[in-house]
C-alpha cells in the first residue's frame, strides 16, 4: 500500500485561509503570490512555483534563503501557475492534495482553477480545494467525503458526462448520468456526515458552499 502523502498548494490567498490547519503538512508548494500567505503563517514553502509576477520579490528572497525551491516560469508560459503546482505535488509522490485559494478575482482564473482541479494527470490523487468559504472535491471514482449534516452540495460534470452513484444526500443517484449542460446535479444536500461518490465514467466536482439567506428554496439530484 502507497504511503499516504499530503500535499498543500497555496494560490492567491488570505492567511485567514490557512489557520484552520495546524500541522505542517508534508509538502508545501507556494504558487506565485501564495507565498504571502504560506509565510504568514509560519512556514517556509518546500516549493515556490509561477511567474512570480504578484510575488514580493522580497519575500521570495526569505523564501529562498529559507530553503525553498524557486521554480520561477515566464509570464507567457501555457499553463496556470495552478496547474504547475499541482504537477509538481504530484511529482513530489502526494496521494492527498488540499489546494487552498480565495474565491474572488478575475472569472477567468476562477474558471481555470476549477477546470485545473479535474486534469487527468493527477488522478491518482485525492484533490481537494478550498475556494473562499467553498471546498470542492475533484472525484473519479469512488470518494468518502466528510461534510455537515444538511451541507448544501452541487454535483458538476465536467469535460462530458458522468456517471454516478451517490449515498448519504437528500436526491440519490443510482447509477445515473449527469450531462455538464443540464443542471440536474446543481442543488443537493447531505443527509449524513460522510457522502460516498461512485463516479464509474467520467469526472465530477462537487462543491459544498456556506448557506446564503436569499437561497432558493429548490433542490434536485
Amino acid at each position: 500500500m502507497t504511503p499516504e502523502r499530503r500535499a498543500l498548494i497555496v494560490a492567491a490567498a488570505s492567511p485567514q485561509q490557512l489557520v484552520g490547519i495546524a500541522t505542517r503538512p508534508d509538502v508545501v508548494i507556494a504558487a506565485d503570490s501564495g507565498l504571502h500567505a504560506v509565510l504568514a503563517a509560519g512556514w517556509i514553502p518546500d516549493r515556490l512555483i509561477g511567474d512570480l509576477d504578484s510575488a514580493d520579490p522580497a519575500a521570495v528572497e526569505i523564501a529562498a534563503e529559507g530553503g525553498a525551491v524557486v521554480d520561477r516560469h515566464p509570464v507567457g508560459k501555457d499553463e496556470t501557475d495552478l496547474e504547475l503546482a499541482l504537477a509538481a505535488a504530484v511529482d513530489s509522490g502526494a496521494t492527498e492534495i488540499q489546494v487552498v485559494v480565495r474565491a474572488d478575482g478575475r472569472l477567468d482564473h476562477q474558471l481555470a482553477n476549477l477546470f485545473a482541479l479535474a486534469k487527468p494527470d493527477w488522478s491518482a490523487a485525492e484533490v481537494r480545494a478550498d475556494v473562499g468559504d467553498h471546498v470542492v472535491w475533484a472525484v473519479r471514482g469512488e470518494r468518502r467525503l466528510e461534510v455537515g449534516i444538511g451541507q448544501h452540495l452541487a454535483l458538476l460534470p465536467i469535460g462530458g458526462p458522468a456517471r454516478v452513484t451517490t449515498r448519504g444526500v437528500a436526491f440519490p443517484l443510482a447509477d445515473e448520468v449527469l450531462s455538464p449542460f443540464d443542471g440536474r446535479g446543481i442543488a443537493n444536500e447531505a443527509t449524513e456526515s460522510v457522502v460516498s461518490l461512485t463516479v464509474s465514467d467520467g469526472v465530477v466536482l462537487v462543491v459544498s458552499s456556506p448557506a446564503q439567506a436569499d437561497d432558493p428554496d429548490e433542490a434536485g439530484a
